[in-house]
């Protein structure tokens, strides 16, 4: 998705300052200056959503974990839950609450 973002910002980029090269003329029109300074507003845009998205063409790919399940994996993972999941009764008999005072 990011690299998506990265592309469609250079693209818009790249029309945004080609109207504004063709377009470009000395007026002083209010009409002629919002559109410029529109034009001008979409480019810085675009411009910081290419410094965002940069990193991902410097530092390239991550390398993903990809775990492989074997008999190994499956015998220790059993393991490793059934001593967790193992419950402790630390009363071997039912507990006496009845106590007689005197």
């Amino acid at each position: 998705m990011k690299v998506v973002s990265l592309f469609l910002s250079i693209f818009v980029f790249g029309i945004a300052a080609y109207f504004f090269v063709t377009d470009f003329r000395n007026s002083l029109e209010l009409n002629y200056i919002i559109y410029m300074l529109l034009l001008l507003i979409l480019m810085s845009i675009c411009v910081v959503g290419v410094m965002i998205n940069i990193p991902l063409l410097i530092r390239g790919k991550r390398k993903m974990n990809i775990f492989i399940y074997t008999s190994f994996s499956k015998k220790y993972v059993a393991n490793s839950r059934r001593i967790r999941l193992k419950r402790h009764n630390h009363f071997k008999e039912e507990p006496n609450y009845h106590q007689d005072t005197i």
